[in-house]
């Protein structure tokens, strides 16, 4: 019996040769649409990169925000804090205020 391919095997060789062939003769062509897709490209690129320039400029906007206001929250409870450990230390002491 003659020693035969898998169907399989012969596919995948087809296709690999099919491959090859286009990339020779689809290289002329690539080259001519090379400069579009290059542009597309950038265009792309620079879309992107404006729109995470866009959220890191709001992000900074929001992290100072948080920021600020967590100062206020933190100054206001300092202050409370002094207020109760003064209270504390005058009830201690027995003073009347």
């Amino acid at each position: 019996m003659p020693k035969s391919t898998p169907c399989y095997a012969r596919t995948a060789k087809q296709a690999c040769a099919l491959v090859m062939v286009s990339i020779v003769l689809g290289a002329p062509c690539a080259q001519a649409t090379d400069s579009k897709l290059t542009q597309t490209a950038q265009k792309a690129g620079s879309t992107v990169g404006s729109a995470a320039r866009t959220v890191g400029h709001e992000g900074k906007k929001i992290g100072l925000a948080v920021g600020h206001e967590g100062k206020k929250v933190g100054l206001a409870i300092g202050h409370a804090a002094k207020a109760g450990g003064l209270a504390f230390w005058h009830a201690v002491k027995g003073d009347n205020r």
